[in-house]
């Protein structure tokens, strides 16, 4: 059975999987991300609120990947302090 969403959900799910190969980069084959997001967006296939498959393949896929490797990236974020003020590491 193949998944039947529109072309902005497509493509939404296209970006938060290039997310997660950005993250797992190194650790995980981007093959093997696109079998686990493509198990994911299939499991979805029948969702009644389409606009939330993206967020949900990548919260499986992340899901997924963190029980096959034990890996949890870690995202740098930044914090301003203020205008014209340097960044401020959250570490």
């Amino acid at each position: 059975m193949q998944a039947a969403f529109d072309a902005n959900v497509l493509k939404q799910v296209a970006t938060e999987i290039r997310n997660i190969k950005a993250e797992y980069r190194g650790v995980v084959s981007e093959e093997s991300i696109d079998l686990v997001a493509g198990q994911s967006l299939h499991s979805l296939a029948n969702s009644k609120v389409p606009q939330f498959v993206p967020l949900f393949v990548g919260r499986f896929t992340r899901e997924r990947l963190r029980e096959l490797t034990g890996f949890r990236p870690r995202l740098g974020f930044t914090l301003l302090r203020g205008s014209g003020q340097q960044p401020v590491s959250d570490s």
